[in-house]
Order: structure tokens, then sequence, then C-alpha cells
């Protein structure tokens, strides 16, 4: 018993020491993407914010477009947001043009555009993940639920009619 436990053990450290192996460089690589960069002059132009706008509705993700040195960083822009509706309002607006830019190229990989990797079960896999995000961005990509809407009325129950182990009047 002894033996299977230490062998238990052992082959469950490896793993453990796997995951933390794996943690560290992708909470670093979060870290990295959306840190602040502190003592950049960050200037708040029409022009800074439609070259954001634009790149998100092309299907940029907005971590990846704050990385460039001439645009404010992902905190600052999160920042800017929540400071103001009318931006926060125009990058909804971005992120719907996002989702359809994200659907079109879903529908070149599925029919082996230049998105495709030329393996069906990679690609089936990235279009599935694909989809799933535009349902969280989008409604309009969201699983359709069929609601049945059912009125509850009182019956008047004639006792002669109610016949048979049925009781469905046959």
């Amino acid at each position: 018993m002894d033996r299977n436990t230490k062998q238990s053990q052992s082959n469950i450290l490896p793993c453990v020491a796997q995951q933390q192996a794996l943690t560290s460089p992708v909470n670093d690589a979060i870290k990295l993407a959306t840190r602040a960069r502190p003592g950049q002059p960050t200037v708040r132009t029409p022009a800074v914010i439609e070259e954001i706008l634009d790149r998100i509705a092309c299907g940029e993700a907005l971590h990846a477009v704050c990385q460039d040195d001439h645009l404010p960083g992902y905190s600052t822009f999160n920042r800017w947001c929540r400071e103001d509706y009318d931006l926060l309002c125009e990058v909804d607006i971005a992120y719907e043009f996002h989702a359809r830019t994200m659907d079109d190229f879903a529908d070149s990989i599925l029919s082996g555009g230049p998105g495709s990797t030329g393996e069906f079960r990679r690609d089936e896999a990235r279009v599935g993940h694909l989809r799933y995000r535009l349902g969280k961005l989008n409604r309009r990509f969201r699983d359709k639920a069929q609601i049945d809407i059912v009125q509850h009325q009182p019956v008047i129950l004639d006792m002669g009619v109610i016949q048979g182990e049925g009781g469905d009047g046959v």
C-alpha cells in the first residue's frame, strides 16, 4: 500500500510542478500585455481614439492594439472608457463590428481560406472557439433558446364528461 501511495504521489508531483511551471509564464504574459507604461505621455486625441476603434473593429484584440508605443496602455484606455460614457458606447459599437469580422474570419477558415491551417480538426476547434467568443461579444451570435409560453386558466370540469380510465371523455 505504501508502494502504491508513493507511486501515486510521485505521479502527482510532476503534474503539479508542470502546472506551476506553465502558470508562471501565462501570468507573466498577461501582466506584460496589460501593463501600465508609467512615464509615457499619453495624450488623448481623436486620431488616437479613431485608430484604436478601427483596429478593434477590424478584429484585433484591445491588449494587442495597446502594445504600440504611440498608443495608450491597456489600463489607460480602460480608464478613459470608465470616465467617458460616449467613448464606452463607441467601443461597444467597435466590438459589434469586431464580432462581424470574426464571423467572416470563421467562415473563411471553414472554407479553406487564408485563415485555414489545412488541418480539419484544428480549423474546427478554432472556429468553435471563435463562435463561442462571438456568442459572448454579440447577442446576435448566441445560441437561440426557444421559450414556450403556456397560459394557465381556470377550467370548469363537468363531472358528466369525465368517464373511463383516462378521464379524457373517451
